[in-house]
């Protein structure tokens, strides 16, 4: 379209294309050939907007853009949510794992200081328990000594003491030196130290009689056959045998130490 008068034209009818929505007046006027001979007539007419200019259409968009606003604020705030809900469990989670990490090393200590308190109670106990045998070893070397002086004893007229005053001192002695009573003080003390050994000998070799336990306790203890010899009251060969019936009964291997093999119960 133009805004001023176009060239004089024969023609009828007059096409206008590409127009864009509006209101729009048409002029148009005539003459005879350079005279005008009528008045200016207008037309005025309206170009409608495209459906999609429309209001209903722009209405549409209207809702189409702030639906598309509200879904992508809820999509940020779910993903936001997602995110700081991540964050938050990966932060539990490291920190279950220091209180977990924590929880093992305390419990590491406790144990470790618990294992330093028996090893102290079972070394203060053995120290016990040696102290025990030496002495009752100590008691039985001294009244084995005492039992051989007593022969050469004599009364205030020189002569040896007679049978029957021997046989009473001797069997005095003898008492003490098979007094069932220090070895139960033995055994108490030895199982306060070792408490499942006689369990474990006795549930293995139910057929072991006490001296054979006996035996087995002083092993243990690593006594050598000297001490052993004064606490059973027998001679160092009868420990020999005696150890050599108890290899049978335990049924010790013939490459495996006696003394060993009772440590390992």
């Amino acid at each position: 379209y133009s805004k001023d008068w176009s060239d004089w034209s024969t023609a009828t009818q007059k096409d206008f294309t590409n127009l864009s929505s509006g209101t729009y007046t048409f002029k148009v006027r005539a003459k005879i050939d350079d005279s005008l001979v009528s008045d200016t007539t207008t037309f005025e007419f309206t170009v409608l907007r495209p459906w999609y200019l429309s209001n209903l259409a722009i209405f549409f968009y209207f809702v189409i853009f702030v639906s598309a606003l509200i879904m992508g604020k809820k999509i940020y705030e779910t993903k936001l949510k997602k995110d700081s809900q991540k964050i938050t469990d990966k932060l539990q989670a490291e920190q279950e794992e220091v209180l977990k990490l924590e929880a093992e090393a305390n419990e590491r200590q406790i144990h470790k200081l618990q294992t330093e308190k028996l090893q102290a109670e079972l070394a203060s106990k053995n120290r016990e328990l040696a102290n025990s045998a030496m002495t009752l070893v100590y008691k039985n070397e001294l009244l084995q000594k005492l039992s051989d002086e007593l022969v050469k004893l004599k009364d205030e007229n020189g002569k040896k003491l007679g049978d029957d005053q021997l046989r009473k001192i001797q069997k005095v002695i003898n008492d003490g030196m098979t007094d069932e009573r220090d070895w139960h003080l033995f055994e108490n003390s030895f199982n306060e130290a070792h408490e499942s050994f006689f369990k474990k000998l006795k549930a293995q070799h139910p057929d072991l009689v006490p001296n054979d336990l006996k035996l087995c306790a002083y092993l243990r203890m690593n006594m050598s056959s000297k001490e052993m010899s004064s606490l059973l009251n027998i001679t160092l060969r009868g420990i020999e045998i005696r150890r050599y019936r108890l290899r049978k009964k335990l049924n010790v291997p013939h490459d495996k130490n006696l003394t060993e093999f009772l440590m390992e119960l």
